[in-house]
């Protein structure tokens, strides 16, 4: 099922019925039952039909929806199917009885008609409009209760995703700050010789030193005492 499907044929099922509307007031403008009239009540008749074919596609995209879109998809198409029975019915007054089958097929698949062969005061039709109303505010709860965890589940896909953004940073952080050790490391090693070469040019140096001042008194022995 695809909504954005279902959203393109209820943008042309709306724009179907708002025709319709129009016609039907330029119907009622118009007394009598003339050409014109009768000629205005067959396109918006046309019209008609065509709003319940697409109104047919959007009940079968409905049906074939997920579970936590259907039930307000459903609820819609409900809607719909009511606003095109009172068209039709419109419709029939207008045309003067003449479309009365057209009302009779209408009622027939309307909810209306199960409530049909029960009187006005009878107990039983209370209940059941009773049960149509809570039914009506079941549906209505369930779709809000869906469109909750819908937000819901999109606030969890962005903590998830800031959660893992931050976690890719501080490994980030942790692997320069392990470099940086591992160069400290490193120069603290050049450091280390570098003083074992000093000390050692130290060493060889005093040596040296040594060695001169050792040969220069053996020659200062040699050549004033010796002599």
């Amino acid at each position: 099922m695809s909504s954005e499907k279902f959203e393109d044929l209820e943008e042309d099922f709306v724009a179907l019925m708002e025709e319709i509307r129009r016609k039907l007031e330029s119907a009622k403008g118009r007394g009598g039952i003339g050409e014109s009239k009768k000629s205005l009540l067959r396109e918006v008749q046309r019209k008609v039909d065509q709003a319940s074919g697409v109104l047919q596609e959007l009940e079968h995209e409905a049906r074939a929806a997920p579970n936590p879109y259907r039930v307000h998809m459903n609820s819609k198409t409900r809607k719909y199917r009511s606003e095109l029975d009172d068209i039709n019915k419109t419709a029939a007054s207008l045309a003067g009885g003449v479309t009365h089958v057209t009302i009779a097929r209408q009622d027939l698949l309307s909810p209306s008609s199960v409530l049909g062969d029960f009187g006005a005061g009878d107990p039983q039709r209370s209940r059941l409009l009773q049960m149509n109303e809570t039914l009506d505010r079941t549906t209505d709860s369930l779709a809000r209760t869906f469109q909750v965890a819908a937000e819901t589940d999109q606030i969890g896909t962005a903590v998830a995703e800031e959660l893992r953004t931050q976690r890719e940073s501080l490994v980030r952080t942790k692997e320069r700050l392990e470099e940086t050790d591992q160069n400290l490391s490193t120069s603290r090693k050049i450091l280390r010789t570098m003083y074992r070469r000093v000390m050692t040019n130290k060493m060889i140096l005093i040596m040296i030193i040594v060695i001169e001042i050792c040969i220069l008194g053996a020659l200062i022995y040699w050549k004033f005492i010796m002599k």
